[in-house]
């Protein structure tokens, strides 16, 4: 779990959004909050939901981690933009919407 609290606290910073956004150090906290609120009395679907964002959280954190140009990273920044939540972010939706973007950029040739 350190990679994820790492990770949140650094795209925050780098992508240029103020600290006051994160909902918590720890993103696990808003995926179960978020997930809680989403199934308030289906706990297998809460199980399902924390499941899911956690694994999207850890995608989106290869890819903020890896060989990426300045289009790249911009891309990343306003899905993590688009996706905020109340309770810190819908990280499935962050990395649908940069995978459907990025391979966008990438068939235009770039």
């Amino acid at each position: 779990m350190h990679k994820r609290v790492v990770f949140a606290a650094a795209f925050v910073v780098t992508a240029g959004y103020p600290p006051a956004l994160i909902a918590s150090d720890d993103p696990m906290v808003g995926i179960k909050a978020g997930c809680a609120a989403e199934w308030p009395d289906d706990y297998s679907m809460q199980e399902f939901c924390i499941d899911n964002q956690s694994k999207s959280l850890n995608h989106v954190a290869d890819i903020y981690h890896s060989n990426q140009d300045d289009q790249e990273r911009a891309i990343l920044a306003k899905c993590y933009k688009d996706w905020r939540t109340a309770t810190g972010s819908n990280w499935v939706m962050v990395e649908f919407c940069y995978q459907q973007q990025h391979d966008a950029y990438k068939r235009l040739g770039n």
